[in-house]
């Protein structure tokens, strides 16, 4: 879409005299004709070197570019956007239905007879749909195994099934734009204009999904529960699209210059423009460390080159701005106030040094926190990372007070409810999400919990998901996180203290209270994502708000060291009420040093050496499941695809879904 300002218009006789010669004939030419331009015409910004050529009127201008159709061709490609949108939003809207439904007609501890009606499918499309669709890998079992060509470069992972038919079609709807040209034409020089102009006008609209795509507060996230993984995968593809017609809609405006007036006329307007030699500087310097700086340079570019040119898609580079900005808004103002109070000055993070080459990470944040089982945050560690930050899921949640409440406000407490004195059985606080530890060594409930409780029942429902403290165990793999474990490792109390933010939550779309059984996989550091799950359901089974009966946890670790990742928020879930009839805890150590490290026969906590077989697992569950059957994953890619392939082959057995926590941004 490069136009030239064309205010006065010559003819040259030779146009591969050398630049500074055409200009000073130029200069001292009259022009042969001068008429002013309209004031919304579009214009360019360089110099028209020569008009008599057949090139020359379709190297500038919309001459030839058939802007009505361009219009057409936008206006179908958005249309198709909020089809998808509004097909996305019933099938949500529909899944969340059913799952609230099934949650309310079956929870309690005895209905467990209201599980049945949910334990199977009733109609073969939905599960043909999933098991071929949904849930199916684009070939046989690979999904989110990388793709490696070596031990450091990796090309990213493969598509699903669903998402390749999505890409496919969005893929072949702007070839087939693009190619839908009036090709029978009598100067084939406005052919070219004319994919310069479809290239051009589709390359704006599709920056704006590209930019929306690519945010973590992306809108559409919470309306269409769609992952942020998800959307990242769609960013990157539309990025490519972007790229392919910028480059396609370059070469046809270079042809029809270099037609017009020789190599010479392109120097010239890429030399008269104000953006592009700065750009092309920023790219070399910033493209292989800064990649958001570079597109914020390419689309000031852009915006530089629509908004001088005159050009009707202005709007669009606009409102990709206007969506960056908001976000960018949104993100720091809540990284703020989380994160930064007068009261309590800015969050504290603690780092303990752990077996296995990890650290506990626990930020002590500035004010209260909503969180919700599943979700992760992107952690901000300036003294390790500067400005960089590293999403993970949170492995315990607390709120945690940061000074001990004083005796006397205890005293009064007591006296308001003799329930609440310190020999009553150890029961939760109102306001921690996990633990309901109160000072000391037994624990308080509130008064409205006290009062209401049925006898020899232990109310663990939280009324109020606000924390204080927010736990992540990091692996040390390279970078930030290897920087974290080396410094917390060589310390001598194996600890230490620094300062830092999150951002979050994220994701924890779905809690899984709705499922008679929840079967959980967790590979390496991916435990993280499955320990909220856990206590969450446990609570919500010891207050009664639950359908869930039973919850299968497998974790596949290299070594036993591993297992001190989660000791502490293990212990804690092994003394809660109700575990025993509840939970199962499967552990297999891939590497043990001896066979007999890792027997263990404790009945509801089992050890095994080897690795895990999803398969066999997901079968035996099957066959003695409680109602519906919710499985879930977050490890390594191989391990997520094997327990995928798992739920596909028994999805049309009875109601199972399936849900993957993948970090593949």
């Amino acid at each position: 879409m490069h136009r030239h300002a064309a205010r006065t218009i010559y003819d040259f006789a030779d146009i591969t005299t050398p630049h500074d010669n055409l200009i000073a004939r130029a200069d001292a030419m009259a022009p042969r004709a001068a008429a002013a331009l309209p004031k919304d015409s579009v214009t360019d910004f360089g110099l028209l070197l020569a008009n008599n050529t057949p090139s020359s009127p379709f190297s500038h201008g919309l001459d030839g570019v058939q802007q009505k159709d361009n219009w057409l061709f936008i206006n179908i490609l958005l249309a198709a956007f909020f089809g998808l949108l509004a097909v996305t939003l019933i099938y949500r809207w529909t899944h969340m239905f059913n799952s609230h439904l099934r949650h309310l007609l079956t929870m309690g501890a005895g209905r467990l007879e209201d599980q049945r009606y949910w334990m199977y499918n009733h109609g073969p499309f939905w599960p043909k749909v999933k098991k071929n669709l949904l849930y199916a890998p684009l070939g046989r079992v690979r999904h989110n195994k990388e793709i490696q060509l070596s031990k450091v470069i990796s090309i990213g992972t493969l598509p699903s099934r669903f998402h390749t038919l999505i890409l496919g079609l969005y893929l072949a709807v702007n070839i087939g734009y693009c190619l839908a040209l009036t090709w029978h034409r009598e100067n084939a020089y406005s052919v070219i204009a004319q994919l310069r102009g479809r290239t051009g006008s589709l390359a704006a609209f599709n920056i704006i999904p590209t930019v929306l795509f690519a945010l973590r507060n992306n809108p559409l996230i919470p309306i269409t529960r769609v992952s942020y993984d998800t959307f990242n995968l769609l960013h990157r593809w539309c990025a490519r699209v972007v790229i392919f017609e910028v480059v396609l809609h370059t070469i046809c405006w270079a042809v029809n210059a270099i037609q017009s007036g020789g190599w010479h006329q392109v120097h010239v307007s890429l030399e008269t423009s104000t953006s592009y030699r700065w750009v092309r500087h920023a790219f070399y310097e910033t493209f292989l460390n800064l990649h958001r700086l570079l597109v914020l340079l390419a689309l000031i570019g852009v915006y530089v080159h629509l908004d001088k040119a005159r050009l009707p898609h202005l709007p669009y580079i606009q409102l990709t701005f206007a969506f960056w900005a908001a976000e960018w808004a949104w993100r720091t103002m809540r990284i703020l106030y989380h994160n930064v109070s007068r009261q309590h000055g800015i969050t504290r993070v603690t780092v303990e040094a752990l077996p296995a080459e990890a650290c506990r990470v626990t930020f002590d944040l500035s004010r209260p926190w909503r969180w919700q089982p599943g979700c992760h945050v992107h952690a901000y560690l300036p003294a390790f990372a500067l400005w960089s930050s590293h999403p993970f899921s949170i492995a315990w949640a607390e709120n945690r007070p940061r000074a001990a409440p004083l005796i006397i406000e205890m005293e009064k407490m007591a006296s308001i409810n003799p329930s609440l004195r310190d020999d009553r059985p150890s029961m939760m606080t109102r306001d921690s999400t996990y633990t309901r530890k109160s000072i000391g060594a037994h624990t308080i409930a509130t008064i409205a919990e006290a009062t209401h409780r049925p006898e020899n029942a232990n109310i663990a429902l939280t009324r109020d998901a606000a924390v204080t403290s927010v736990s992540l165990v990091m692996r040390a793999r390279t970078g930030m996180t290897r920087k974290l474990y080396d410094k917390a490792a060589a310390s001598p109390s194996g600890t230490i203290m620094t300062w830092g933010a999150i951002e979050g939550p994220y994701g924890g779309h779905d809690s899984m209270a709705s499922y008679g059984t929840v079967l959980l996989f967790a590979g390496g550091v991916g435990i993280t994502h499955c320990v909220g799950y856990v206590h969450h359901l446990l609570l919500q089974y010891q207050a009664g708000t639950s359908s869930t009966h039973k919850i299968v946890l497998c974790w596949s670790v290299p070594n036993t060291e591993a297992l001190e990742w989660v000791r502490r928020y293990m212990d804690e879930i092994l003394k809660m009420e109700g575990r025993r009839e509840v939970l199962r805890i499967r552990l297999f150590v891939t590497k043990p040093r001896h066979r007999g490290e890792v027997i263990s026969n404790t009945g509801s906590v089992q050890m095994f050496p080897g690795r895990c077989n999803p398969k066999t697992i997901v079968e035996k569950e099957m066959q003695e499941r409680i109602g519906a059957m919710g499985v879930t994953v977050c490890g390594p890619g191989a391990f997520a695809d094997s327990v995928r392939a798992a739920v596909r082959d028994v999805v049309t057995e009875g109601c199972v879904d399936f849900v993957e926590e993948a970090f593949t941004y």
